[in-house]
């Protein structure tokens, strides 16, 4: 299905310097995170045209080095600093600005990838060398269990799986119990249960079947996998559906990536038992894209001669079997 003639979104004063990540948030915000900036956190307010930055770069209450994801819960706003381990949450007052209502740090050290469930549970990516693929916290940060055994790869009898091998994306479907992994280096998905564990695990359409390779980084390693691919960034994860973005570039050693080849082209939607239902061709790549399910409306942070630019997309008469 054709996504077209997006509506670009514009506000006063507005520059995007290096926009990694947009989120919107159900009371008519979106949420940026930007790489590189003074304050790492943009909140756009659709309503009022009015924009609020926040997140200080630094390692002192209150600020971040890295904003690694965005969710919203019950209209906070969750948000993991993977190199502090840490969470901020910012809530909304009356005069609809956003400010801190609580930060803590995880017990889970190293972990790339963190989903808040719920204010009371999370589930993050365990550790690089972690048995484990996943690792259960409590809404203040303690580890809970740990489970989640990691998929296979034609040389795992001489390489031992990890987190970075399978660096993947996660999402939650709303509720507390469901949550997907996407890997971002190969096309596996994985659909859990907190509670079951694996309920599906299935290839996306390249079909890979790849080893690891160990190369040389300074005094250390690292482990490839081979063929090296950026297969996905971005997941989205509603209550009938979840929605992941499809790049499929494949990595050569010595070449340079444009921006382009690292954003999404199409969009895979699968139902919570996996079954395909759609893929969605974008018009321009888009770097991230996030999606109100009540209003259908696709928010894209795209790209448009190179140039950073927020565009939404009506797809109210676009999903005849979307529930």
């Amino acid at each position: 299905m054709d996504v077209r003639d997006g509506r670009p979104i514009l506000f006063d004063d507005l520059f995007l310097g290096q926009p990694k990540t947009i989120t919107f948030h159900p009371d008519s915000f979106l949420v940026i995170e930007e790489m590189e900036a003074p304050r790492l956190i943009k909140i756009l307010d659709l309503k009022n045209n009015k924009i609020q930055e926040l997140i200080p770069r630094g390692r002192g209450p209150g600020e971040m080095l890295v904003a690694w994801g965005v969710k919203v819960i019950d209209k906070d706003i969750f948000l993991f600093c993977g190199q502090l381990s840490k969470v901020i949450i910012l809530t909304m007052t009356n005069d609809r600005h956003f400010v801190i209502d609580d930060e803590f740090y995880i017990e889970e050290k190293q972990s790339q990838r963190l989903i808040p469930m719920s204010h009371d549970k999370f589930v993050c990516l365990s550790a690089i060398g972690d048995e484990k693929r996943f690792s259960v916290l409590t809404g203040g940060g303690e580890i809970i269990k740990k489970f989640g055994e990691y998929p296979s790869f034609i040389n795992d009898n001489e390489v031992k799986a990890n987190n970075d091998i399978f660096l993947s994306v996660i999402d939650a479907k709303p509720g507390g119990r469901l949550f997907v992994a996407v890997c971002m280096k190969s096309d596996l998905f994985e659909i859990y249960d907190l509670e079951v564990g694996l309920r599906r695990r299935f290839q996306g359409p390249l079909g890979l079947k790849f080893s690891v390779e160990t190369q040389s980084m300074g005094g250390g390693y690292m482990l490839r996998p081979v063929p090296h691919y950026l297969t996905y960034r971005t997941l989205i994860a509603g209550e009938n559906e979840f929605w992941a973005g499809y790049i499929g570039h494949k990595w050569e050693p010595g070449k340079v990536v444009p921006l382009t080849e690292q954003c999404t082209k199409e969009i895979f939607c699968f139902d919570w038992e996996g079954k395909p239902l759609r893929i969605l061709s974008l018009e321009y790549p888009a770097i991230h894209f996030d999606f109100d399910w009540k209003g259908n409306v696709l928010y894209a942070l795209e790209l448009r001669e190179n140039d950073p630019v927020i565009a939404a997309y009506s797809l109210d008469t676009s999903l005849p079997d979307s529930k």
